[in-house]
């Protein structure tokens, strides 16, 4: 059922419960199945988490017992999707989304195997990603309504952050390692965005109805909060501050962004020259750490040479270990993995990705759906944070599977309310009111005509 506004007139998304919520992408779900594919993607993440392991960098391909067992895991998924039937369906529910030419990035990935220095790492790397992502996005289509996924991922995004809490504490003890550390607060800051956008997009009368989203929306944010200022990431916070300017222009929350300008500025003023605004933005950094991004900005020149030396195809997906002759294991910078694994023919496939989720995502904020506002700041802070870290270019790791899982949620269950959808069914619904207009205007012109009563056109004399 359909609510409408009193105030305004336009209608409302429907609350949770309702039989509106229900996506009809989703036709049929396993809860059980969501459940058993989980557990795979949270077994290989608990055993490069907690149970690592540091190998030279020439080893990649040697199987030995931890790389059993991220196999087993990944077979184990695929073994499910198969034979359960969800890897076809979320696909066929998927076919006309960006999350195809993600998986088509992740196939040319795999086609890399043939240029790759360590072709069977290249090709199982980029199959592991593939049966990761189907898996992921399988568990969200089990869930036949909104309110069902959006709870999971509150409940998963939270159980990511704790259980890399843990595995840093596991890994450091106690130091100042857990207070300063980005694992953890690439999750927090979407997780936070996301429960400040849905939160901040609900009216006063849909969280009286919907009491319980709203108060687990708040729930929620408030956690993610705190563990992102508890883990002090420069590019998580500046992530998530960028996510929570998009979500206040979205909303025409303008006061908001006064506020915070002012903010900003007593900050700046307060600290003397902006010395304070730098420790606050960069805890525990020299300057020299500042300017070279603790060492990144060497290392992205020097792949920046390595690409120049293969523009076209890359070094091969997986490689950037080899290829930077062991400075880093990661670029810490997801443009740059793409660059060196699959270069230029990768960056294009990855860039049309990346511009079709963000055209979706401007034309269903622009209907406010449900979940729409909430993932737009969500996915501001993402791409802000994947300039830091490469979180979906070559590494599986837990806030993998909270965006990855945020993404199915917007895609699989969150739908356009009313008959024109975004940015192009308003500039199409504003062509058919012009054209109607122009039409009664022509036709109150010649009734006047025929009356007489119209002004007379004047005959031209020849």
């Amino acid at each position: 059922m359909t609510r409408v506004n009193t105030t305004s007139g336009r209608s409302l998304p429907p609350f949770e419960g309702s039989p509106d919520s229900v996506n009809s992408n989703v036709i049929s779900g396993s809860p059980f199945v969501a459940r058993l594919l989980l557990f795979c993607i949270f077994m290989l993440i608990i055993r490069q988490s907690m149970l690592g392991r540091i190998r030279p960098i020439t080893d990649l391909d040697v199987v030995d017992a931890f790389a059993a067992v991220d196999i087993a895991a990944v077979c184990l998924a695929g073994f499910i999707l198969i034979f359960s039937g969800a890897f076809g369906r979320t696909w066929s529910s998927l076919r006309r989304t960006p999350a195809m030419w993600l998986a088509g990035y992740y196939v040319f990935c795999a086609v890399s195997c043939l240029w790759s220095a360590k072709p069977v790492f290249s090709l199982y790397r980029a199959f592991e990603y593939l049966i990761l992502l189907s898996a992921t996005l399988a568990a969200v289509a089990q869930y036949r309504d909104f309110a069902g996924a959006e709870r999971a991922f509150c409940r998963i995004a939270m159980a990511a952050i704790i259980l890399d809490i843990y595995a840093t504490i596991w890994s450091y003890g106690l130091s100042s390692v857990v207070w300063h550390n980005t694992t953890y607060t690439i999750s927090s800051a979407l997780l936070f965005c996301y429960c400040l956008g849905e939160y901040l997009a609900m009216t006063k009368a849909e969280r009286f109805e919907a009491e319980k989203r709203s108060r687990r929306l708040l729930r929620f944010g408030i956690f993610a909060f705190c563990t992102l200022a508890l883990g002090r990431s420069s590019g998580s916070s500046i992530g998530a501050l960028v996510g929570c300017l998009l979500i206040f222009l979205a909303l025409r929350r303008f006061w908001l962004l006064l506020i915070g300008f002012w903010v900003a500025l007593l900050i700046f003023l307060w600290g003397a020259g902006g010395e304070f605004l730098r420790d606050l933005l960069f805890p525990g950094k020299s300057l020299s750490n500042i300017e070279t991004g603790s060492g990144r900005t060497i290392l992205w020149e020097f792949l920046w040479h390595k690409f120049l030396q293969r523009p076209f195809l890359g070094y091969g997906f997986g490689l950037v270990g080899i290829v930077s002759g062991g400075m880093a294991s990661h670029s810490h910078n997801s443009l740059f993995t793409v660059l060196i694994g699959t270069g230029s023919v990768g960056v294009v496939l990855f860039a049309i990705f990346a511009v079709r989720l963000w055209w979706t995502t401007i034309s269903k904020v622009w209907r406010r759906g449900p979940g729409t506002v909430g993932f737009a700041g969500a996915l501001a802070a993402f791409f802000v944070n994947s300039l830091s870290s490469n979180v979906m270019a070559d590494r599986w790791i837990t806030s993998s599977v909270v965006f990855v899982w945020l993404l199915g949620l917007f895609l699989l269950h969150t739908r356009d309310h009313g008959s024109t959808t975004g940015v192009s069914g308003r500039i199409l619904h504003s062509k058919k009111l012009l054209f109607r207009a122009t039409r009664l205007l022509r036709s109150c012109h010649c009734r006047c005509l025929l009356s007489g009563s119209g002004p007379q056109i004047p005959q031209i004399k020849r």
